[in-house]
């Protein structure tokens, strides 16, 4: 009598879809599970959310006693009647210039509408943006199972990865705060399984992975200016893929059109909507901020780089007294140095263009900036940026951790949720290794990928690798410059994107070991189903290569 196998526990009366929904709401639900028991948690905000909150025009509930926004998560909301983000103050919080333009607006909305249909107390409960979130993250899981072309054994392994993954702290905690890192996280997986469908057989399967691309690529893209770059894997992926017309007539009207260029077209036309969809929402830094983050960027980065930073500081026309600042942000010096005529002066000439040339007269300084930035990646829980006085009289940057907790009863401020934290623990345990390690992470499953596949067309798993991955390159580079603080929650996507790149290689792995495995012990045996022209039984099926859209029995 045979032993039982794993592919046969299978349900044989339920078909794919079934098992995809059911695969999709238990994710769904175990995700509440780790977002809502015992407690809530969540991320608490550093007073940059009204610069996102600001547009359902609402102010926070502070509980008693509580004189830091960063030590609690408040989950309450309520309407200000006649607020709109052009107030100077939202409370007792000065906003900045320039209020957030973001897809995180979609999930707020959308909690706002489920915070009144269950009776939740105030205006908007970010518990029901939480709601939210875990089902888009449970549907995505659910057609992630659904058409990855895997054996049903595999599919479970690689779901239950991308879960473990998710519910980690510092990535599903923001589902519960006012930032628009959650969107960054929901986008991606919306991407990952547009790609899976893109690559999958079949005219509309591949039809309906293109509409998902294109729709969560624009949420992805259009949920952090960080973010932006990452259209450009997409464009590749997207392009590379040759696709059909929708319908017949459309295609014998374009009959006359090149082969090539007509079954790219729904391609191009994608991208064009992604690139120009991103510059139009992403696009939204006025000149002061700008000004502010590349003076932020000068100062916290730049500066603690350098052996001589008075003669960086000439170079780049700014005050010698930036130097007495090297590692805080200038709005640490004195208001009156602040205000001072060659400090206003040269955040009015610096610019994107000026720190591109000034890596371009010294490349040799663009490695230590990187390294130094990599330090924040194995840091990845949320930070507070504030200015400390030094016994020296001098004033400091410093980096509270936000809370993760809300304030029931005798709560210590600033707790941290430390229940399931496999990705943190990992990532901090490389803390103080730099760019090296870094570049080892991202190189890994790439090559992982490339030295187990016959075939090396982007498709499938390679396709998924290598989107994640060039995605949490470029989304690194861009956090990199594009401001010297708050770093390690800017760095959240390249974490998360790095762990997914992982969990995809791995499966891989596992996938082409058990095949050959498998297939060496029936060769030598001398079974009968390994002759010639026959597959082996746990042979792994090529992502995108299948020649039918449902798995083997």
């Amino acid at each position: 009598m045979r032993s039982p196998r794993i592919q046969d526990l299978r349900p044989s009366r339920l078909s794919a879809n079934v098992l995809a929904v059911m695969a999709g709401v238990g994710s769904a639900v175990l995700l509440m599970v780790r977002l809502f028991v015992p407690r809530p948690v969540g991320v608490a905000d550093n007073y940059d959310g009204p610069r996102l909150m600001c547009h359902l025009g609402v102010d926070v509930r502070l509980p008693r006693g509580m004189p830091r926004l960063r030590d609690y998560v408040i989950v309450r909301y309520d309407h200000i009647q006649h607020f709109s983000c052009r107030q100077e103050y939202l409370g007792s919080i000065r906003l900045p210039d320039v209020p957030y333009r973001s897809s995180q607006l979609v999930l707020l909305y959308a909690g706002r509408a489920v915070t009144r249909v269950l009776g939740l107390p105030g205006y908007l409960d970010l518990r029901a943006v939480g709601l939210v979130c875990c089902v888009l993250i449970g549907a995505a899981v659910g057609l992630l199972f659904r058409f990855v072309q895997l054996r049903y054994r595999y599919r479970v392994v690689l779901c239950g990865a991308v879960l473990v993954v998710v519910a980690d702290t510092v990535f599903i905690d923001y589902a519960v705060s006012p930032f628009s890192e959650i969107a960054s996280i929901v986008g991606l997986l919306w991407v990952v399984v547009g790609v899976v469908m893109l690559t999958a057989p079949g005219r509309r399967v591949r039809l309906a992975g293109l509409a998902v691309v294109g729709v969560s690529g624009l949420f992805f893209a259009t949920a952090k200016t960080q973010n932006f770059p990452g259209v450009a894997p997409l464009a590749v992926v997207v392009l590379a893929t040759p696709l059909a017309m929708p319908t017949r007539r459309l295609g014998r009207r374009l009959g006359g059109v090149d082969r090539r260029l007509r079954y790219r077209l729904a391609g191009l036309l994608t991208v064009l909507v992604l690139g120009v969809g991103a510059v139009a929402v992403s696009g939204n830094e006025d000149r002061r901020t700008a000004r502010m983050t590349g003076a932020n960027f000068v100062t916290v980065t730049l500066l603690p780089t350098s052996a001589h930073p008075e003669r960086d500081l000439a170079e780049l026309g700014a005050p010698a007294w930036l130097a007495d600042y090297a590692g805080a942000p200038p709005w640490c010096a004195p208001t009156a140095l602040q205000n001072g005529a060659a400090y206003k002066q040269f955040t009015k000439k610096l610019s994107h263009k000026q720190i591109m040339r000034f890596f371009l007269n010294h490349p040799g300084r663009l490695l230590p900036v990187l390294d130094r930035v990599a330090g924040y990646f194995y840091v990845p829980r949320a930070t507070a940026t504030l200015c400390q006085q030094t016994p020296a009289g001098k004033r400091m940057m410093v980096t509270p951790l936000l809370a993760n907790y809300t304030k029931i009863g005798h709560t210590p401020r600033g707790l941290l949720d430390r229940r399931w934290t496999p990705v943190t623990d990992a990532v901090e345990s490389l803390r103080g290794s730099g760019l090296g390690t870094l570049v080892v992470l991202w190189a890994v499953p790439v090559g992982a990928v490339v030295g187990t596949r016959r075939r090396r067309g982007m498709r499938g798993v390679g396709a998924v690798v290598g989107v994640v991955v060039t995605v949490a390159v470029a989304q690194f580079v861009a956090s990199a410059f594009a401001d010297g603080i708050d770093t390690a929650k800017h760095l959240n996507l390249a974490v998360f994107a790095t762990a997914l790149g992982w969990v995809f290689a791995a499966v891989e792995l596992v996938v082409v070991a058990f095949g050959r495995r498998k297939q060496q012990s029936g060769a030598g045996a001398g079974r009968s189903d390994t002759r010639r022209g026959a597959k082996a039984e746990s042979e792994p099926v090529e992502l995108g290569t299948a020649a039918t859209e449902g798995p083997a029995a």
